[in-house]
C-alpha cells in the first residue's frame, strides 16, 4: 500500500493534530470575536458573519486566492467602503493570528508522540510530505497549529493555507491544485485524513485514501473508496511494516 507512493498528504485537525474540531472552533470563535466587539456586540452575530464569509471561501472557484474570497465577503458584509478601512480590518486579523492565536493550545490535550514519529519516519524515507489541511486559515495559523504536535513545518514540501490555495475541501479541484504544486501523479499519492467526505473525495482524482478513526467525521454515508481505516497508532505500525 505504501512502498511505491511518492507523496503523503496529511490532514491536520483530527488527524495529525488530535483535537476535536468543534472544541477548537469554540475557543477560536471566542478569542477572535473579542477583536471585533465594536463591529458585532453579540458573539453569535460575529460568528454568523465569520461563517457566512468562510462559506464564500469554501465555494471559491479558483479565480482568486481563498484569502481574497474570504476578505471580499467579510468586507462586503460589514459594508467597508474604502481601501484604508479594509486594510485596518485585515490588520486586526493579522494581529490576532500573530499574537492571540498561539495561546489556544492551552485548551487541548494533544498526542505528540504518534504524529511526530510518523512524520520523522517518512522524512527519513525521503517521501514528499504535504499538509493538506483545509485552506481556510493563514499560513501563520496553520504553522502554529502544526507546531502544537511538535512537528516542524519545514518538514513539509507544501502546507496549504488561504494565501496559497484557490479551492477548498470538499472540492476535488483542491487536490488537483496540490498535485500541480508538487508535480506528482495521483496514483503516486496517499491522502490520510479523518473526514469521510472532505478527505475521502481525493479518491475522485485517483488518490488512494486512508482514514484515521480516532476523531472520525462521517457526514452521512461515504461514497468514496477507502483503502484502509484505523487509529493513528495502527497507521504508524502499518507504515513501519510496509516501508
Amino acid at each position: 500500500m505504501f512502498k511505491n507512493k511518492e507523496a503523503f498528504l496529511f490532514d491536520l485537525d483530527g488527524t495529525l493534530l488530535t483535537i476535536e474540531t468543534d472544541q477548537f472552533l469554540k475557543y477560536y470563535f471566542g478569542a477572535l470575536s473579542s477583536k471585533f466587539e465594536d463591529l458585532c456586540k453579540k458573539q453569535d452575530d460575529f460568528i454568523k458573519l465569520l461563517m457566512d464569509s468562510t462559506e464564500k471561501m469554501i465555494k471559491n472557484d479558483g479565480s482568486r486566492s481563498n484569502q481574497q474570497a474570504f476578505m471580499e465577503a467579510f468586507m462586503e458584509k460589514i459594508e467597508v467602503k474604502s481601501k484604508e478601512e479594509a486594510a485596518k480590518i485585515k490588520e486586526r486579523f493579522d494581529q490576532f493570528y500573530q499574537n492571540e492565536f498561539v495561546a489556544l493550545e492551552k485548551h487541548f490535550e494533544i498526542d505528540r508522540e504518534n504524529p511526530l514519529e510518523i512524520i520523522e519516519y517518512l522524512k527519513n524515507k525521503d517521501k514528499k510530505l504535504v499538509l493538506a489541511t483545509n485552506p481556510l486559515f493563514p499560513k501563520e495559523a496553520v504553522e502554529k497549529r502544526l507546531s502544537w504536535t511538535g512537528i516542524n513545518p519545514a518538514d513539509f514540501e507544501l502546507l496549504t493555507h488561504y494565501e496559497n490555495m484557490s479551492y477548498a475541501k470538499p472540492n476535488p479541484n483542491y487536490y488537483k491544485e496540490i498535485l500541480g504544486k508538487i508535480n506528482v501523479n495521483p496514483e503516486n499519492c496517499l491522502m490520510i485524513g479523518n473526514d469521510l467526505k472532505e478527505d475521502a473525495v481525493a479518491a475522485d482524482l485517483g488518490i488512494a485514501t486512508l482514514i484515521i478513526e480516532d476523531k472520525l467525521i462521517e457526514r452521512g454515508a461515504c461514497d468514496y473508496p477507502i483503502e484502509w481505516r484505523g487509529s493513528l497508532r495502527e497507521f504508524k505500525e502499518l507504515l513501519k511494516k510496509e516501508i
